[in-house]
C-alpha cells in the first residue's frame, strides 16, 4: 500500500511540472463594462468593476453630462487594468432631413428600421383647454370640398374688426394643423389654410369656414440606421459566439447590463456583422494631456462631424512619458492602459469625466441615441499574465507602444 501511494504521488508530481513546462496557466482576471446612453455596465465576474457617476442629459449643443470612470479592486491580489470603448450610435438615415408625402403616417403591421418616421408635433400645445385655440377641423374642408381625411387635425383663434373710419373689415386669425397617426401622437403638417366665409365684425374662428388648399405629412424618409465603433479586441471571454468572433464584449449580444436594456446583435442594428476592432488613431480622438477634450468614433465615422466628446481625468499621460498611476492610451490596440498595479482595496483616479457635446452638434444629430460601452479587463498583476494567451497577450515589436507599455508594467509585476 505505501508502495503503491509513492508512485501515485510520484506521478502526480510530475504531471505538474508537465503541465508548467508546457505553460498552461489560469490567470486570476476580470472585466467589466458599463453603457451610458445619451438621447438627442459591468460584468463583476470578478472582484475588479468598473466605478462611475453617471448623470445622463440629453444632446443639446454647448452642454455636458457628468461621466466620472475608474476602477475599483475590491479583490485581494493586487490587478493590471485597462479600459476601451465600444460605441453605437443609432441616427436618422436621412441626418434629419424632412421629406414631405400626400399620405400621413401609419405604423406598419411589420415594422423595419428603414421605415420613415414620422416628424413629430407639439399638438398638445393646441388642444390643451386654456390654450387659446379652437378646433375647427369640422368647418376645414378641402379644395374640392370634401372633409379632411381622418385623423387630420385643425385649430385656430382668430377675430374681425371694422375701421371706425373706412368701414373697412379685417380679418386676423393663426393655426395649426397636425395629424393624430395614434392616440396623443402627432406628425407635423405643412398645410395652407384660409379663411372662406363666416367671417363678419364679432364672430370668431369657430364660426368661419376655411378650406385648405394644401396638405403635406412630414416624415424623415428612410428611418433609422446605426454605426458602431469598437476601440480594442477582447481578449478575455466574449458575452456570445458573436461578440467573440468580433473580438468584442458587448457588441453582438443582447441583455441587460445595470438596469440597462441593450440589443447590440449585428441583425437588430441592421448590419450584416460587428465589424473587427479598430482603434481611435486620429489626434483629434487622442488625449495626450489631463483634462483633453477629445472626439468618439462613431458620429464622426456616420455623419462627418465630431460633435460628441470625452473629457478626460487629470492624470493621463502618453506612452513616451510614462510615469506611476497615470493613465495611458496605446493607439496600437485600442486600450487605455493603467500605469500600475492596483492593491487590495484601491480605486485609480479618473479615466473620463464628462460626456461634452460640442457646438459642432446640428440637425444631424435629430433623434439621436448614443451609447459608450466602458469596458474595463483587469489580470493578476504578474509578468506571465501580461504576456501569455490566457492574460492579455501582448507581443509588441521592439520599440513599439505595446511593447513600452508591457515593459513598465512588468518592471512593477509581483515577482
Amino acid at each position: 500500500m505505501k508502495k503503491n501511494k509513492k508512485k501515485k504521488l510520484v506521478a502526480a508530481a510530475l504531471l505538474a511540472l508537465l503541465a508548467a513546462g508546457a505553460g498552461t496557466f489560469a490567470w486570476i482576471n476580470s472585466q467589466d463594462q458599463r453603457i451610458n446612453r445619451v438621447k438627442t455596465a459591468a460584468i463583476k465576474d470578478g472582484s475588479v468593476s468598473v466605478e462611475e457617476l453617471w448623470n445622463p442629459k440629453p444632446i443639446v449643443p454647448g452642454t455636458d453630462a457628468t461621466k466620472e470612470v475608474a476602477v475599483t479592486n475590491s479583490g485581494n491580489t493586487p490587478v493590471f487594468v485597462r479600459v476601451s470603448y465600444e460605441e453605437v450610435l443609432n441616427y436618422l438615415t436621412e441626418k434629419g432631413a424632412v421629406t414631405n408625402r400626400t399620405e400621413g403616417w401609419k405604423k406598419s403591421a411589420t415594422p423595419a428600421m428603414s421605415d420613415d418616421v414620422p416628424v413629430e408635433f407639439d399638438g398638445e400645445k393646441y388642444t390643451v383647454a386654456g390654450s387659446g385655440y379652437t378646433d375647427v377641423t369640422g368647418k376645414v374642408k378641402d379644395s374640392q370640398g370634401a372633409a379632411l381625411p381622418t385623423g387630420v387635425k385643425v385649430y385656430a383663434k382668430g377675430s374681425v374688426t371694422k375701421d371706425p373710419v373706412t368701414g373697412d373689415e379685417n380679418t386676423t386669425f393663426s393655426y395649426s394643423a397636425f395629424f393624430e397617426y395614434s392616440s396623443g401622437k402627432f406628425q407635423a403638417m405643412t398645410t395652407d389654410i384660409s379663411v372662406k366665409s363666416g367671417n363678419t365684425v364679432g364672430s370668431s374662428a369657430e364660426d368661419w369656414e376655411f378650406v385648405m388648399n394644401k396638405a403635406e405629412y412630414s416624415v424623415y424618409k428612410g428611418g433609422y440606421s446605426n454605426n458602431v465603433a469598437n476601440w480594442a479586441a477582447s481578449t478575455l471571454e466574449g458575452a456570445s459566439a458573436e461578440a467573440t468572433a468580433a473580438k468584442a464584449s458587448l457588441l453582438g449580444s443582447a441583455g441587460k447590463k445595470y438596469d440597462v436594456d441593450y440589443d447590440y446583435k449585428a441583425t437588430s442594428l441592421g448590419l450584416t456583422s460587428i465589424p473587427a476592432a479598430a482603434p481611435a488613431t486620429a489626434a483629434e480622438q487622442i488625449p495626450t494631456a489631463s483634462s483633453d477634450k477629445k472626439g468618439v468614433q462613431a458620429d464622426k465615422a456616420a455623419l462627418g462631424i465630431s460633435g460628441i466628446h470625452i473629457e478626460y481625468g487629470t492624470d493621463m499621460t502618453v506612452t513616451t512619458a510614462l510615469a506611476n498611476n497615470k493613465w495611458a492610451y496605446n493607439k496600437e490596440d485600442g486600450y487605455f492602459y493603467f500605469t500600475s498595479p492596483i492593491n487590495s482595496g484601491a480605486t485609480t483616479p479618473h479615466l473620463l469625466k464628462k460626456l461634452v457635446f460640442t457646438n459642432a452638434i446640428g440637425t444631424e444629430y435629430t433623434n439621436a441615441t448614443y451609447d459608450l460601452i466602458v469596458k474595463m479587463e483587469a489580470i493578476q498583476a504578474t509578468k506571465e499574465a501580461l504576456i501569455d494567451t490566457t492574460g492579455w497577450s501582448l507581443q509588441g515589436a521592439d520599440g513599439s507602444e505595446t511593447k513600452t507599455i508591457t515593459e513598465y508594467l512588468a518592471g512593477q509585476a509581483a515577482s
